[in-house]
């Protein structure tokens, strides 16, 4: 979301990178407090159970973007844009989104990487844009 309209800025959906987000987040040595699972069929809400891991969630970057307390929070465009572009870094250079055995929403490893590595390039395009136009932006996923 940008603080203002920017002409030229593409619709970004972001499914894969809320996907990932949630995923790879959740892979980490601890659970991202802003992250619940609902099973649909009983009504349960739950913080899903971490993998165990010793290596940071290839996403990361983007937490400090993403606030889950229902305020916006607006960030520089300059500072979301090497974040992204570091992501995108990782994931050229062969780095993958784990999945974790009871994130149920995604198809596979391979398959949510290269849907998030999309979303981010999409994003890439929005934030310079902003860059360019002055604006601030914040991530939010909206489900």
């Amino acid at each position: 979301m940008l603080e203002r309209v920017v002409p030229g800025v593409p619709y970004m959906e972001g499914k894969a990178l809320a996907m990932g987000y949630c995923s790879d987040a959740c892979a980490g040595a601890e659970t991202h407090p802003d992250i619940i699972s609902i099973d649909f069929k009983s009504g349960q809400t739950r913080t899903p159970a971490p993998a165990p891991s010793t290596s940071e969630s290839v996403l990361s970057a983007l937490d400090a973007f993403i606030k889950g307390d229902g305020a916006v929070h607006w960030h520089d465009a300059t500072i979301g844009l090497a974040a992204v572009r570091n992501i995108l870094a990782k994931l050229r250079n062969g780095a993958t989104i784990i999945v974790t055995p009871d994130f149920e929403f995604a198809d596979g490893e391979e398959e949510l990487t290269e849907g998030v590595r999309f979303d981010l390039e999409e994003l890439e395009k929005i934030l310079v844009a902003a860059q360019n136009a002055g604006a601030k932006f914040y991530l939010a996923f909206d489900v």
